[in-house]
């Protein structure tokens, strides 16, 4: 399984975890993102399979961040996962408004993590 991941996480140990879960599922195509300005750079490199989105990012959030990058021609198929330690029902409500496909909340757990990825890719074709 060949799959394309973009990571839009400003902390590090986040950033870290979710590399090293990544790598453990086999993903290792992966992209880092900091914030909207280094998101928008990454999609310019083709498409991704994956893009897990923190929702607290500097200057735009990761929600704002979603709307703005639906619309790019390299995003349309990727499935988004918002990854956030907001996980009320209204939290998880805005995520899918905002054109979230998954969510998964922080403390990010492996097992939930592995399941959502299966259901993405599944949901996308692959």
């Amino acid at each position: 399984m060949s799959v394309r991941a973009l990571v839009v996480e400003d902390n590090q140990v986040n950033v870290r975890l979710l590399l090293a879960l990544l790598k453990g599922k086999g993903i290792t195509d992966i992209e880092i993102a900091e914030d909207a300005n280094q998101a928008f750079t990454a999609l310019q490199t083709g498409a991704f399979d994956l893009i897990f989105m923190d929702i607290q990012l500097p200057w735009t959030d990761g929600l704002q961040l979603t709307k703005a990058i639906r619309d790019h021609p390299l995003v349309r198929k990727s499935r988004i996962i918002a990854v956030t330690a907001f996980s009320t029902p209204e939290d998880r409500r805005k995520a899918a408004t905002a054109g979230c496909d998954a969510f998964v909340p922080k403390p990010v757990r492996r097992e939930e993590l592995y399941r959502v990825i299966d259901e993405q890719l599944a949901e996308r074709g692959n």
